[in-house]
C-alpha cells in the first residue's frame, strides 16, 4: 500500500532552523516575491526577509511572514510532484492550508489574516490579554487549577496529552502559569502574543467575521482539510466559512486532529512552514507515521 500524505501548516514562528531560505532557493522560489505580493495586496510595505529581522516579531507581521513561508513551501512540494490526500492547519496555519487546498488564492489568504487581526485589534492593543504554554500537566489538572481560582483564562488548544495552550487576561494567564509550575509542570512559558486566540473572549467577533467572509472570494477545497475544531473533513464553501469563524473564536484540539489523520491512514506528513514546532509536538503523539520538516527533503 502506498503512502497517504498530509501537509501540515504551523502557526506563529517561534524559531527558525535557518535552512528555510536555502530550501526555497533550491526549488527556485524567492520568499521576497511572496512578501512583495502581500505588500501590493495590503498596501503595506513589508521589508525583505532575513533571519532575526525584528520587524517580523510584531504580531501581524509575524503572521504574514509565517503565511508567506508556508505557502511558498507547499508550492515547492507541489512542484516536486507531491500532492497531499489531506491538509491541516495549526491555529493561524488555517490560512495557508486554505491556499494549499485551492480554496483561496494567495492574496485572499493574506487579506483574511489582515481582516481577522484588525477585527480583534481592540483587544490586542489593550495589552491586557495573552497566551501561555504548559507542558507536563494533564488537561484535568489545568482545568482544576483554573476553576479553583475562577481565572479569566482557559485551555484553548491541546497539543498532546501533556502539552496545552491557554489564553485569557494577561494577569490570570501569568498566575495560572505560576500555579502550574507549583503543581509540577515541567515547563511553562508566556507566549509573545497579545491576542487571546481561540478563546471565549473573541466570541463577539464571530458574526462580524462571518459577514466579511460572505463578501470575499472563497470556493470549495480541492483537497479536504481536517478541522482542528471538531476534526470533520472540510470541503464545501459554507463549511470553510464556518471553520474560519470557529478557528478564530473557539477552542481547537491539535492532538485530536493528529489522531484523526492517523486513523484515516495518513502515514507521511510534511510540515510546511518555518521551524519545526509541529515535529516537536508530534514526538508525544503515538502512531504509525512520519512527520518531516520539509527543508530536510
Amino acid at each position: 500500500m502506498g503512502n497517504k500524505i498530509a501537509f501540515l501548516f504551523p502557526a506563529f514562528i517561534t524559531d527558525f532552523t535557518e535552512k528555510e531560505v536555502e530550501f526555497l532557493q533550491k526549488n527556485s522560489i524567492d520568499i521576497n516575491q511572496y512578501l512583495s505580493r502581500i505588500s501590493n495586496t495590503l498596501s503595506i510595505e513589508f521589508p525583505g526577509f532575513f533571519y532575526d529581522n525584528k520587524y517580523f516579531r510584531e504580531e501581524l507581521n509575524s503572521q504574514i511572514l509565517a503565511y508567506a513561508i508556508s505557502c511558498a513551501m507547499s508550492d515547492a512540494l507541489f512542484s516536486k510532484g507531491l500532492f497531499p490526500n489531506l491538509i491541516a492547519g495549526y491555529s493561524m496555519g488555517i490560512y495557508a492550508s486554505l491556499y494549499a487546498s485551492g480554496s483561496v488564492n494567495f492574496e485572499t489568504g493574506a487579506e483574511l489574516i489582515y481582516k481577522a487581526y484588525n477585527l480583534v485589534k481592540e483587544l490586542t492593543e489593550t495589552g491586557k490579554y495573552g497566551m501561555g504554554a504548559i507542558i507536563g500537566l494533564a488537561y484535568n489538572d489545568i482545568e482544576r487549577l483554573t476553576q479553583a481560582k475562577s481565572y479569566h483564562a482557559e485551555i484553548i488548544n491541546v497539543n498532546n496529552e501533556h502539552s496545552m495552550v491557554i489564553a485569557g487576561t494577561k494577569k490570570d494567564v501569568r498566575e495560572l502559569l505560576e500555579k502550574s509550575t507549583d503543581e509540577g509542570a515541567l515547563t511553562t512559558a508566556e507566549l509573545t502574543v497579545n491576542t487571546p486566540y481561540h478563546s471565549k473572549f473573541l466570541l463577539k467577533y464571530s458574526e462580524p467575521f462571518r459577514k466579511y467572509l460572505n463578501k470575499i472570494q472563497i470556493k470549495n477545497a480541492e483537497i479536504p482539510i481536517i478541522s482542528t475544531y471538531n476534526q470533520r473533513e472540510v470541503v464545501q464553501l459554507e463549511e470553510i466559512k464556518s471553520e474560519l469563524v470557529f478557528n478564530l473564536t473557539q477552542k481547537i484540539n491539535w492532538y485530536n486532529t493528529m489522531q484523526k489523520l492517523i486513523n484515516l491512514g495518513i502515514n507521511e506528513m510534511f510540515e510546511c512552514g518555518a521551524g519545526k514546532d509541529l515535529k516537536k509536538i508530534s514526538r508525544f503523539i503515538k502512531g504509525d507515521y512520519k512527520l518531516k520538516s520539509i527543508h530536510k527533503i
